[in-house]
């Protein structure tokens, strides 16, 4: 979700903090990044020390190299979860079960994860379907469309919908909510259609709680951890991230994916010929993950101790940058190019890595591939509509605030 930080002062540097490794950097607003975040911050990666330290929103560490992000969110014994968005807010109520470690984390994600395994998707996968089918159906005759209202929103929360065994009709109540929350305006603004969202997930917890089925909300509202039902305002929150998650990330992926074929014609035809080719289109979809990753959650560092000549001290707040973990040209040649092509599949953290990569990832995948299939086919030649250059908006997750396409073919 993109959180404006709302502070303008700057932290006082820590006397630990080398004054070689301060960089002053704003996660929320950094040059280049509204006109694409993943290039500008890959700017950011190769100009800047590979661990630095920003006195904005509250003074944090960056990591910013694929090697050392990896390793951070797969050690939350020294990197943790407890607190993953800045400015650091102690006393916020945690997001579950993003905001804690291991055991706990366990426990709490074996529901989520169960009612995800890849069988349930497979049983989805028509329901999906059926429903992209339907949503290009609608907008073919238009020659148009701004693909995040009525696309990349639209889809995800059907599929919650869907997932939580409530009428797709809801989406209509839902989705205002969710975007007023999502993509800014005042604080004052979020916090009153935030409280309107706990409310709406709250009348679903305590149904699901006096009435379980075998929907993903009843699975993940009665989960039992350790010897006692998860309480009441933890199962409010876990649904919380599970609908803010399901809708935000993947409707940022759609975004992004769907600019760039719009932009460039001759990756777009490949894809149109060889949609048949499994392999080929999940490479594709792999490599654009990889080029256009979304997200970047903080840690808290546990201890005192030194990381490749970096003083961290123990509650130091560090942000290891997932999206740029596919950008790195270590690893990767040439990282802004998209080639479909690549020899071998170029590796990303667009899921995350560690205790808490998404459990969500088969069924994202399943989304974004029959998306490309069911849109490609039909609408093969897009574009996007003259004067409508989109805004990118920066945040925990990047995303892109409108996409106005147009096409002048009808279905091939």
């Amino acid at each position: 979700m993109d959180c404006a930080s709302g502070q303008t002062q700057l932290a006082e540097k820590p006397s630990h903090v080398p004054e070689g490794l301060v960089v002053d950097f704003d996660m929320y607003d950094f040059a280049g990044g509204a006109d694409g975040p993943q290039a500008a911050l890959h700017a950011i990666q190769t100009a800047s020390p590979d661990i630095f330290w920003t006195p904005r929103n509250g003074g944090h560490w960056v990591a910013t190299r694929a090697d050392d992000i990896e390793a951070m969110l797969r050690d939350p014994a020294r990197f943790s979860s407890n607190r993953v968005f800045l400015p650091r807010d102690d006393t916020a109520p945690r997001s579950l079960p993003l905001e804690v470690d291991p055991p706990l984390h366990t426990e709490l994600r074996k529901p989520l994860s169960r009612a995800l395994f890849p069988r349930i998707v497979d049983a989805m996968e028509p329901r999906v379907q059926e429903l992209a089918q339907s949503l290009v159906a609608g907008l073919l005759p238009r020659g148009g469309c701004e693909f995040v209202a009525d696309f990349a929103n639209v889809m995800p929360i059907n599929i919650f919908l869907d997932l939580v065994d409530l009428p797709r009709e809801e989406r209509h109540v839902l989705l205002p909510l969710v975007e007023a929350f999502i993509k800014g305006g005042t604080i004052a603004a979020r916090q009153e259609a935030q409280m309107a969202v706990f409310a709406y997930i709250t009348d679903v917890v305590r149904a699901r709680r006096l009435e379980p089925g075998t929907d993903l909300a009843s699975i993940v509202v009665n989960a039992q951890i350790g010897e006692d039902r998860i309480s009441e305002p933890d199962a409010i929150a876990y649904m919380t991230l599970i609908l803010f998650g399901g809708l935000d990330t993947i409707a940022s992926m759609l975004s992004f994916i769907t600019y760039f074929l719009a932009e460039n014609p001759a990756h777009r035809a490949q894809l149109v010929a060889h949609l048949d080719d499994d392999t080929y289109v999940r490479n594709a979809m792999e490599e654009l993950f990889r080029r256009f990753g979304i997200v970047q959650a903080a840690r808290v560092v546990q201890e005192d101790f030194d990381y490749r000549d970096v003083p961290f001290r123990k509650d130091d707040a560090i942000l290891p940058m997932n999206l740029l973990c596919g950008l790195d040209d270590r690893r990767i040649d040439d990282p802004l190019a998209v080639d479909f092509e690549r020899p071998k599949p170029a590796r990303h953290l667009v899921f995350g890595a560690g205790p808490h990569s998404c459990p969500g990832a088969t069924l994202a995948r399943r989304e974004i591939t029959i998306f490309l299939r069911e849109w490609l086919r039909h609408i093969p030649e897009f574009r996007v509509a003259p004067g409508c250059r989109p805004v990118h908006l920066m945040g925990v997750t990047c995303s892109i605030h409108a996409l106005n396409l147009e096409w002048s073919s009808p279905a091939r």
